[in-house]
């Protein structure tokens, strides 16, 4: 039985001994009062009659009634007393009734938040769930799609060694509309919310860190905000680069860019397309960072055109990409390996996201050794 429960039984018990107690006042008063007026009467008739005897009793009568006056005034303040000891008693149970209450309220509030937090995480894992089985049923169905479709031609670029002349990386960054993220509570009620990626902030931290590194002077970054097809073509015809990334949305399907007009849909590219822009071109790219949602699905079409592609496994957060593209870049201008420079960045996001420090993998070409790939050659 709850404490609240038992104290309204005792409240309820001590109300109905006060009534009782009330009751039995009000016929000793009565009683006191009808004997008081007998007591004045018999005194009367015993100062006005002229018999002895009838003196003597009235007299005797007048006493006895007396008497029981007394009794039943005796009995009316005994009867008081304890209604006021019970009324007592009563307002402090009623004090730690509310106490009780308030206490008993609290738990059940808590109970309330437990469950519904319960709920939500359950509501999580069924939708991580449903992400998985979506991204499997993606990935079958590229998969057939590539086996159906004619084979491509694409350029196949060996491993260049390294060389003393600056590593130049192609930085483009897209972000055509927000996240969008939708929960239902337990009330039946959905609440939507729509985030942008912080893609702008990435791109900073990134070239402060570059700032930092010991061979600064050997990397160059060259930034396309709001990157469309046509930024990617002409920023591989003007720079050149040894490493192609990009951050923005990605699927297991391709990469989102900008269009032309710069609607809020934005322009996908496939990882196939994407794979055949990248090579058409003299000089293709060393290495593709796809620092995105589940865009490691797209490094097999990749490899056809690039030796090393570095992509997410499953969804990122956005403190987890930024930590990524800044650490990650660090540890190349600092003339650590590929490999390396992706255990670092993993190192740093597992202290800041560490559900996500698994997500960044690699995938190479047969012949490539990522823990032997250095990008950046120090100087002599």
């Amino acid at each position: 039985m709850a404490r609240s429960d038992q104290l309204r039984r005792e409240i309820a018990s001590l109300e109905a001994k006060v009534a009782g107690y009330q009751k039995e006042q009000t016929r000793a008063q009565k009683t006191a009062d009808g004997a008081v007026a007998a007591t004045r009467k018999k005194r009367d008739e015993a100062g006005s009659t002229k018999s002895d005897s009838t003196r003597r009793m009235a007299r005797s009568t007048a006493e006895r009634k007396a008497k029981e006056a007394t009794t039943a005034s005796n009995k009316v303040a005994e009867l008081g007393r304890k209604i006021a000891e019970a009324n007592k008693s009563v307002g402090t149970k009623r004090t730690s009734l509310r106490s009780a209450e308030e206490s008993e309220q609290r738990a059940q509030d808590r109970e309330v938040q437990r469950r519904r937090q319960k709920e939500r995480s359950q509501q999580r894992t069924r939708d991580q769930q449903d992400q998985r089985r979506r991204q499997k049923e993606k990935s079958h169905a590229r998969e057939v799609a590539r086996l159906s479709r004619p084979p491509t031609q694409v350029r196949y670029v060996e491993v260049q060694p390294p060389t003393p002349e600056p590593l130049r990386i192609l930085y483009l960054t897209a972000n055509p509309h927000a996240v969008e993220t939708t929960m239902q509570h337990p009330d039946g009620s959905v609440e939507t919310n729509g985030v942008w990626l912080r893609v702008g902030q990435e791109v900073r931290q990134v070239k402060q860190s570059l700032r930092a590194a010991n061979f600064r002077d050997q990397v160059t970054v060259e930034h396309l905000p709001a990157a469309t097809g046509e930024d990617l073509i002409d920023g591989l015809n003007n720079h050149r680069p040894h490493v192609v990334h990009f951050s923005g949305h990605a699927s297991s399907w391709g990469v989102l860019l900008e269009d032309d007009e710069g609607s809020l849909e934005g322009a996908g590219v496939d990882f196939g397309l994407l794979g055949r822009i990248l090579g058409a071109t003299d000089d293709p790219p060393r290495l593709v960072v796809l620092n995105a949602c589940e865009s490691l699905e797209g490094a097999e079409d990749l490899l056809h055109t690039v030796p090393t592609v570095i992509g997410m496994s499953e969804s990122i957060t956005d403190l987890a990409a930024v930590n990524f593209g800044a650490k990650f870049y660090a540890a190349i201008a600092s003339a650590q390996s590929v490999a390396s420079a992706v255990e670092q960045a993993r190192v740093a996001m597992q202290m800041a996201t560490p559900e996500d420090s698994d997500l960044p993998e690699i995938r190479t070409r047969d012949g490539v050794d990522a823990a032997s790939l250095v990008l950046v050659t120090p100087p002599a």
